[in-house]
């Protein structure tokens, strides 16, 4: 079919990706909003008719997500439209992790298990969700890397909730190379199949490649069911993350992680240099059995090949000396076992304890560097880049994460006044940026200003020797709700506090000034000449200084005019 040019108000403008379905960035004509476009056709086959059944649950489902995580990605509207449905959601800057790797290869063990590690906790979310939700197609295409690495899972098409009572339900589509063995031997998935691909999705950061791969789809499948391992990572990749790898992995359920929460843990203990359970379970299986095992099994295998030797007639003299050779190992196995048990009773006899085997020490981590106390540091990093920045764009800096971070901290018990006031702070600037693309109705957008002014004065209240508030409010009344006097207020609140007020600072008083000035140009003639002397007073302060020459120049052309 070929694709349509406009959907009802939406105007399309270019391709954007396709798995089993086309996605478009398109224009709302109507409000000038970006957005991205979702089409399926109505009057396809059977196989397009299930598409299109699982695309409408995947809308609803995802529409109520975004209420439990705002990091998936909000849906505006859907229904059908011109021989389509359509599904018209949030457009995001960014680039999927598939292109991502087409670009770099590999990506770094610690990048890596940041991205795995927000992706665990968005499971997490969705798994604990009342509906409980399986998304059922995780893989680097459908994971969407914004600015510092912000990450979203995309295409919940497929996703499906659970059905009440039951552990597992049936899906029909999927990517081969991200299915578990048992979800290709049942056409199933649970939770368990999202862990599995989002293990594989792991392995791929790490190696570059796919863990499974082979010439056709059948021979794929028959490998992942073949219980046969992957190859092993880069000698590079560290081993705490190499164990969580190869237990994500494991062909047998049960000895895989039982949630996407105990997958999270161990991901988080290894960013914080500790011990994963993954590697103490390894050390745990490791011991003196398990060398007389493994003596076991290779004198089993011996045996087994004397035999077929025996059976194809290759002669005598090579059986009876694999035979010797058995009873050899035979023998070194059970002097072995001797030798310990008669060590292990003269310990005993003597009362000296055999030395604990311990794992290796982790690496000291300072008291203060834990994990909540990161995520806030994290979170301070992006808020004082903003502060020392000498520009005005609020899109170079990543609100969403910061907030994500600060509630990831709060969730973890640091609940005081300062954490609190910095996560105002910072969903103040996020609503800010939001309304910087153009997104919102006049309406809409009054609104989000108010509450953006709103979170500002929180984080005032909540951090009161802080000067960062001051100057978001100062912002907010220069640009969002002109009110020059307001604004002044809050550049000498802020510089009480300490504050250095420079050329953006000074740039912003001008603006604030000018943009009265334009406004009241023909109802307080008077006032307004004297708001563009004042802003004409600022701007000569900065000379060279962002928009200054452009508004200077602009403010003389027009008192000329008049």
């Amino acid at each position: 079919m070929t694709s349509p040019t406009t959907i009802g108000r939406y105007e399309i403008v270019r391709r954007l990706g396709k798995s089993m379905t086309d996605v478009y960035l398109a224009i709302e004509t109507d409000t000038g909003r970006k957005v991205a476009l979702k089409l399926i056709p109505t009057d396809g086959d059977a196989v397009s008719r299930l598409v299109l059944e699982a695309e409408r649950r995947g809308a609803e489902i995802q529409k109520e997500l975004h209420k439990v995580d705002p990091r998936v990605v909000e849906i505006y509207e859907y229904g059908d439209c011109d021989g389509f449905f359509f599904v018209a959601m949030q457009f995001v800057e960014g680039r999927s992790l598939a292109d991502v790797l087409a670009a770099e290869h590999v990506i770094d063990a610690e990048r890596a298990a940041v991205i795995a590690l927000e992706i665990c906790e968005q499971l997490v979310r969705l798994h604990s969700w009342e509906a409980a939700v399986v998304h059922g197609d995780i893989k680097p295409s459908n994971i969407h890397l914004g600015r510092n690495d912000t990450v979203r899972l995309l295409d919940f098409g497929i996703a499906k909730t659970l059905r009440s009572g039951c552990e597992a339900t049936v899906h029909q589509f999927g990517s081969p190379g991200y299915c578990s063995p048992e979800r290709l031997a049942r056409s199933e998935v649970d939770q368990q199949s999202d862990l599995w691909a989002l293990g594989a999705t792991l392995y791929e950061m790490l190696a570059g490649v796919p863990p499974y791969q082979a010439a056709d789809t059948k021979k794929l499948e028959d490998l992942i069911r073949s219980g046969r391992p992957p190859r092993a990572l880069p000698v590079t990749c560290p081993a705490g993350l190499r164990a969580i790898v190869t237990k994500a992995l494991a062909p047998e359920p049960t000895r895989r992680y039982r949630s996407a929460a105990g997958l999270q843990a161990d991901l988080q203990a290894f960013l914080e240099h500790k011990a994963t359970a993954a590697e103490l379970e390894r050390r745990a299986k490791w011991g003196a059995g398990a060398t007389i095992d493994a003596a076991r099994e290779v004198l089993r295998r011996i045996t087994r090949t004397a035999g077929r030797m025996r059976r194809r007639n290759r002669g005598l003299r090579v059986a009876g000396a694999v035979a010797w050779f058995a009873a050899g190992m035979v023998l070194w196995i059970g002097g072995s076992v001797t030798w310990q048990a008669w060590q292990a009773r003269a310990s005993a006899a003597t009362r000296i304890p055999p030395p604990p085997v311990l794992p290796p020490p982790a690496p000291k981590v300072a008291a203060e560097a834990d994990l909540p106390h990161l995520y806030i540091a994290a979170a301070a990093d992006i808020i004082q880049a903003y502060a020392s920045a000498t520009h005005l764009y609020l899109s170079n800096f990543d609100w969403h994460k910061a907030e994500i971070y600060l509630q990831r901290a709060i969730a973890l018990g640091v609940n005081d006044d300062a954490t609190q006031g910095r996560l105002a702070l910072v969903r103040g600037y996020a609503t800010l940026e939001r309304l910087g693309g153009g997104e919102y109705s006049p309406a809409a957008a009054a609104k989000l200003r108010v509450e953006a002014r709103d979170e500002f004065a929180s984080a005032a209240r909540k951090m009161p020797t802080d000067s960062n508030p001051h100057l978001a409010l100062a912002r907010i009344y220069v640009y969002s709700l002109p009110d020059p006097e307001a604004a002044m207020r809050e550049f000498a609140a802020a510089e009480k506090l300490g504050a250095k007020i420079g050329a953006r600072e000074i740039e912003e008083q001008a603006d604030v000034y000018r943009i009265r000035a334009m406004r009241e140009a023909k109802t307080s003639p008077r006032q307004s000449r004297l708001d563009a002397e004042t802003a004409r007073t600022y701007y000569r302060r900065i000379p060279g200084f962002d928009q200054a020459d452009a508004h200077l120049r602009d403010l003389n052309l027009k008192r000329r005019r008049r």
